[in-house]
């Protein structure tokens, strides 16, 4: 079993969010069973700095070989940085999926993060599926 780390929260479609409550942001990545799942990526199709997102739609586009995965955004809110690195190898995503992260945002509702899953929520919730 992995070790999922304890300071994040979790989603059902395997998006990790890294919440500070004080700054109302969130840094979002991908897990590493979204990885396991993936198996490949060929290139990102990320949001631009400023775009608003809203919670469930998708926000961003995997390419694999065959197919385009679409990504749905874990909160509403709006895009202040996303990590270049990941943008131009996405690979490295495979790498180490809790240190490399798509996108920096603010959040607008933070009752929406009562909808995410903490760590032990999201094991169980693997165990379902």
């Amino acid at each position: 079993m992995s070790e999922y780390p304890k300071d994040l929260r979790y989603t059902t479609s395997h998006v990790w969010a890294k919440v500070d409550l004080k700054k109302r942001q969130a840094r979002i990545g991908v897990t590493e069973e979204m990885t396991l799942r993936l198996r490949e990526i060929l290139s990102i199709d990320m949001p631009m700095i400023g775009d608003e997102l809203e919670m469930d739609a998708p926000c961003l586009h995997i390419h694999r070989a065959n197919s385009v995965f679409n990504l749905p955004s874990p909160l509403t809110g709006r895009i202040l940085e996303i990590n270049r690195d990941v943008l131009d190898k996405p690979s490295l995503l495979f790498l180490e999926p809790y240190r490399y992260w798509l996108f920096d945002m603010e959040y607008d509702e933070i009752d929406e993060l009562d909808m995410l899953m903490n760590v032990n929520q999201y094991i169980s919730y693997l165990d379902t599926i």
